[in-house]
């Protein structure tokens, strides 16, 4: 070794350097974990590729990544040429979860069969179920802290299996899993509002129960800022958000509610976001472990948001005779669509 080596070897500078380097490597990983990732799992479907453009727009997404087993680095090309702030990136098939998953803050599964498009809520759980357990697998070894919230139906029976998965990895924070049932409120908003002529912005309806025909409670008894409506118009109402998924269909011709859908994801998605960043007064409904309700585990209900998940779930409202029958009606059909995720995840099934 040179007298100059050896010198600047032992020298204040070369302590400062090193210090230096320290530092800079110290601030590289804070800017990492301080980066608000949003991932999009499933992000070559119609919908999701919807979601991701919504997102996109976004001031408070620092990346939104697009992940799926299907060609994603196309679409994401694209959607990088909207000219916001928001990077994009992209990875495409099993070998790229890890980099997809990885520093993810919010992570929305979107994921699903070709072969469910069409099918009942019902029908799509044996083809989506197994697509869920592996995702979530990844999901539990790259990113557990994140925040979750699943899209992908039956989403009674996803939630419970996403959740009995993270249990099994000793991951599970029931405070940080939702299934997203926004299209119902989006839909009863939109409905309640055309009956009572005002502008959709403005009504806020919450809707309980579960994301399935028979399970979903549109609540107008709390409708804001009007909750008067006849009997006739609450049937309606309920009627037609319960009925919404198989109604589009059939008047598309087989082609699901793709724009309502992703309308209410991504605002669910962005209502997380915000909760993350710290303001205040987030309230969306949500299907979440829940014990609002004796007869089941998960139920859907407003939520609070805050920057660790759920702040306060705020349960039940008072229900009118009417809400009541629906819920005691769906509780058992809530029951069971539990029972089958849990059983799937614990390999009964």
């Amino acid at each position: 070794m040179s007298f100059l080596n050896l010198c600047f070897r032992t020298s204040p500078l070369s302590k400062l350097a090193t210090r230096t380097a320290q530092n800079l490597k110290s601030v590289r990983t804070y800017a990492r974990s301080h980066i608000l990732k949003v991932t999009v799992c499933g992000g070559a479907g119609r919908v999701a590729k919807l979601v991701c453009l919504l997102l996109k727009q976004s001031p408070l997404i620092d990346e939104l990544c697009v992940y799926d087993v299907a060609d994603t680095v196309r679409f994401a090309k694209e959607l990088a040429h909207v000219d916001t702030g928001c990077k994009v990136s992209a990875y495409t098939g099993k070998e790229y979860v890890k980099k997809a998953l990885q520093n993810s803050k919010i992570v929305v599964i979107l994921a699903s069969s070709p072969k469910t498009a069409f099918l009942s809520y019902s029908a799509m759980f044996d083809p989506n179920a197994l697509i869920m357990q592996e995702l979530i697998e990844q999901f539990s070894y790259f990113c557990p802290k994140a925040l979750l919230a699943i899209a992908t139906n039956p989403v009674n029976s996803m939630v419970p299996l996403a959740s009995e998965v993270l249990k099994a990895h000793g991951v599970y924070n029931p405070n940080t899993v939702f299934g997203i049932t926004t299209t119902d409120v989006v839909r009863a908003n939109s409905f309640a509002a055309e009956v009572q002529g005002l502008e959709p912005e403005c009504v806020f309806v919450p809707v309980i129960g579960g994301h399935s025909d028979n399970t979903i409670i549109p609540v107008l008894s709390h409708a804001k800022p009007c909750n008067d409506f006849t009997n006739a118009e609450l049937e309606k109402i309920t009627l037609g958000v319960q009925s919404a998924h198989r109604d589009m269909i059939k008047a598309k011709f087989k082609e699901s509610a793709n724009l309502s859908c992703a309308f209410a994801i991504s605002r669910f998605t962005l209502s997380l976001v915000k909760a993350l960043r710290r303001k205040s007064d987030i309230i969306e409904c949500a299907y979440v472990k829940s014990n609002v309700h004796p007869g089941t585990k998960y139920l859907a209900t407003p939520l609070r948001l805050g920057p660790a998940g759920i702040q306060k779930n705020l349960g039940l409202p008072e229900l009118s005779e009417y809400e009541r029958c629906l819920l005691e009606n769906a509780v058992p059909l809530i029951a069971d669509d539990v029972i089958k995720g849990e059983r799937y995840a614990k390999g009964l099934d």
